[in-house]
């Protein structure tokens, strides 16, 4: 860990918040047993954010069993402090079931608690999903750069916004408008679907990873993530803590069209391909290797894919399946499904594929892999 000493002088003297990041750090470097004693101190001085995060670790079992119902009861303590980071983790629990029945309207709750905190991003939530132009020209005066974006930049000076009127005009209905999906061919199933994604919804997937990006890695035969010139383009993952009530709604969208449990989603991923960025022909499935074996019997085989094409204007950029001479290039806010193994559950390697170069503007899509395993607490905890 390459912390600050003057940081770590202060852990050591009992200041909290320094605590909560040394903790951090310990986290970012994997050590977990490190995290837990350091985000531990922190939580006993009473910094609400520091016992939000030992909820979190508890409800996803990092440093410790996992234990769903008295994580999301540590993280619904501390979230009713008004501290910020408690308020978002609480959001994003309770707008995705994770750990807890899924419940928009306490997430509602909690947005609103944000919103009235100053929170931009919470604001410019409320904003988008009450259709209130006030909401996101506050959201915008928060600092939502996206929220500046939907309102293409003309933002005018607007009063306060009552947050809990604003929260009483929620509209959820774009995230559950009937869509079409038809099977394209079955040895491998492939499907396509039209109208899974509305504009807006696609727009807000893009402002949120762009800030983000960071260069795609690959999984090798050894079970190691790294960078390699077989992939060129950028991604973005949504952990728990990136995510928020509209992301996890439009997760939940994308597991039902896929037929899948939303427990079994890996994290929202956002790929991003300029001109000329290239995945070169691979496959979605981990190898069946011995170095992958732990992982495969954690986390299970990554079964199927689900692409959301999130913008038009751009040539090239298909998916295309070199054994199956095929490509698809679905159009914005239509969606792509296929599965990496045969009915049987052995891999298939007739899905091996490419994300073939854009030669002119950029491709924005998410990918979302559904594994034979849980990845995260259901609902049911």
């Amino acid at each position: 860990m390459n912390t600050p000493e003057t940081l770590v002088a202060a852990a050591k003297a009992g200041d909290p918040a320094s605590q909560e990041q040394v903790a951090l750090a310990f986290e970012e470097t994997g050590e977990p047993g490190q995290a837990m004693h350091w985000m531990g101190l922190a939580a006993r001085s009473g910094k609400a954010s520091a016992v939000a995060r030992l909820g979190l670790w508890e409800l996803i079992g990092y440093g410790l069993p996992p234990n769903p119902a008295a994580g999301v009861d540590k993280v619904v303590i501390a979230a009713r402090t008004g501290d910020p980071f408690s308020l978002h983790v609480a959001s994003v629990i309770h707008a995705g079931g994770i750990g807890t029945p899924r419940d928009l309207g306490q997430a509602v709750v909690w947005l609103v608690a944000l919103a009235e905190r100053g929170d931009a991003r919470a604001a410019c939530q409320l904003g988008l999903l009450s259709r209130s132009g006030p909401a996101l020209a506050k959201a915008a005066q928060l600092g939502s750069h996206t929220a500046a974006l939907y309102l293409q930049n003309h933002v005018a000076q607007t009063p306060d916004v009552d947050w809990q009127q604003v929260a009483a005009s929620l509209d959820f209905s774009d995230f559950a408008k009937p869509f079409h999906k038809h099977q394209d061919r079955s040895d491998p199933n492939v499907w396509m679907l039209d109208g899974l994604l509305e504009p807006w919804i696609c727009d807000y997937v893009i402002a949120m990873a762009a800030p983000t990006l960071t260069r795609g890695k690959v999984l090798d035969d050894e079970g190691l993530e790294t960078v390699r010139e077989e992939r060129t383009n950028t991604v973005m993952h949504f952990g728990l803590v990136d995510s928020d009530v509209i992301l996890e709604l439009v997760s939940a969208r994308l597991a039902a069209a896929a037929e899948m449990p939303p427990e079994n989603g890996e994290a929202l991923g956002v790929l991003h391909y300029a001109v000329g960025e290239v995945y070169k022909p691979h496959v979605d499935y981990i190898p069946e290797t011995l170095p992958n074996a732990p992982i495969l019997e954690k986390l299970g085989q990554r079964v199927r894919t689900l692409l959301v094409y999130l913008n038009d204007g751009f040539e090239g950029g298909a998916t295309e399946f070199p054994h199956l001479k095929v490509g698809y290039k679905p159009p914005r806010g239509c969606a792509l499904i296929f599965d990496s193994v045969k009915p049987d559950g052995s891999v298939d390697p007739m899905t091996l594929h490419v994300g073939a170069p854009p030669t002119s503007g950029q491709k924005w899509a998410i990918s979302k892999w559904f594994r034979n395993k849980a990845l995260r607490p259901s609902e049911n905890g």
